[in-house]
């Protein structure tokens, strides 16, 4: 077995300087050769920050390279297929951004060459891998499995309980701040707009937190380009709803997570805190940022927000101080990579697989149906569960 795998970043924006490309090079299992992007000022910039040796604009340079192991993706939504396919070939394995692809179409196309070349491929829909999404749904697993409640319980009769009482719901609370969205993000041809641009997180994580129920019902309102609603139901009765805002404030956490069942309510705020209540014995739970300049100021959401105050309150560029003084909360993108090396090095399931990628892609587009046409759709099974060899 190697000592390192070597590795190369396809795009070089934003995100990949906040994550990809500090996390590749500063990991000692991992070479970072290359860095690619069509800007060649950004592959320049990104070579010379991080200490990569090779830069180029023309991936195809990183895919007939023989040392390379992996590639990582972080190039706009439309790019992913060429790139994806070309590095199957060539028996390079696979870390994708978010969507895998815009249509199902790419998608089959993706499981195919992926499957063909024998490569992993891990797409980064990382909620699932944050650590207060994994400990929230194991709290969640093990109330469901045996529910244990406080005596004080008020029942007003005992009576058998009615078929859709306790099933459980999953409610996702999404507000965001849409001026930070670049129009490559809303364009058709290359971000597809928000539902297919970001929602597949939430898609993916509801698959991921309920199986394995399979998805069978979808609603969606709203705009697929901005904000919107979407509700998801699965095959044995759990539910997920998605309000999705983008007229709200970076001034408070984007993201609560809500789950009820039989009784309780499994709670996480913007991933630095996890609340129960309804179930004896479960204590809040605080987790910490991947990256946090303010450690002495304490956990938890109203840490979080002091810390948040502090690090934006002098400062005229927040796009600059991302890059200069980061404070990043663990969204599950350190627990993603590892998985995703985990795989390569021992040959194991990728955390978050082709199927996955698919899954999240064509609910996203019949979601997209669903809020034009203003009706519910179905999910066919034989639709998310393709028999591509």
């Amino acid at each position: 077995m190697k000592t390192k795998l070597v590795a190369a970043q396809i795009g070089c924006g934003k995100f990949a300087w906040q994550q990809d490309l500090h996390n590749l090079s500063t990991r000692s299992d991992v070479t970072l050769k290359w860095v690619c992007d069509v800007d060649p000022g950004s592959a320049r910039a990104a070579a010379g920050h991080f200490h990569v040796p090779e830069k180029t604009t023309d991936f195809m340079e990183i895919v007939n390279d023989p040392e390379v192991d992996f590639i990582k993706i972080a190039t706009s939504h439309e790019a992913h297929l060429p790139i994806i396919e070309a590095a199957a070939r060539a028996g390079k394995h696979i870390f994708c951004e978010k969507p895998m692809a815009m249509y199902d179409e790419e998608g089959w196309k993706i499981i195919r060459a992926v499957r063909r070349g024998g490569v992993k491929l891990c797409v980064d829909l990382n909620r699932r891998m944050s650590p207060a999404m994994q400990a929230l749904r194991q709290r969640w697993l093990a109330h469901a499995a045996s529910p244990k409640h406080h005596p004080w319980r008020y029942i007003e009769k005992v009576r058998e309980l009615l078929p859709e009482e306790n099933l459980p719901h999953l409610l996702i609370r999404i507000q965001d701040e849409s001026s930070s969205y670049g129009l490559g993000h809303l364009n058709p041809l290359t971000g597809g707009g928000e539902i297919i641009g970001e929602s597949v997180h939430w898609l993916d994580l509801a698959c991921w937190f309920f199986a394995p129920q399979l998805p069978c019902e979808i609603t969606a309102w709203g705009s697929s380009r901005l904000s919107h609603g979407i509700h998801l139901r699965f095959d044995r009765g759990a539910c997920m709803t998605l309000d999705f805002s983008c007229s709200g404030t970076f001034d408070f956490p984007k993201e609560l997570y809500e789950v009820t069942d039989n009784a309780a309510l499994f709670r996480s705020l913007c991933f630095v805190e996890n609340d129960y209540y309804g179930v004896p014995g479960l204590d809040r739970e605080f987790f910490p940022l991947q990256e946090d300049p303010f450690p002495e100021m304490g956990d938890g959401e109203e840490a979080y927000m002091r810390k948040y105050r502090a690090h934006v309150e002098n400062s005229t560029n927040s796009k600059l101080l991302e890059r200069t003084r980061p404070m990043i909360l663990d969204k599950g993108h350190l627990n993603m990579l590892d998985g995703f090396i985990r795989a390569v090095r021992e040959d194991l399931p990728s955390p978050c697989d082709e199927l996955a990628g698919f899954r999240a892609t064509y609910l996203a587009q019949r979601a997209i149906e669903s809020l034009e046409l203003k009706r519910t759709l179905s999910v066919p099974v034989e639709k998310i569960t393709p028999c591509i060899l």
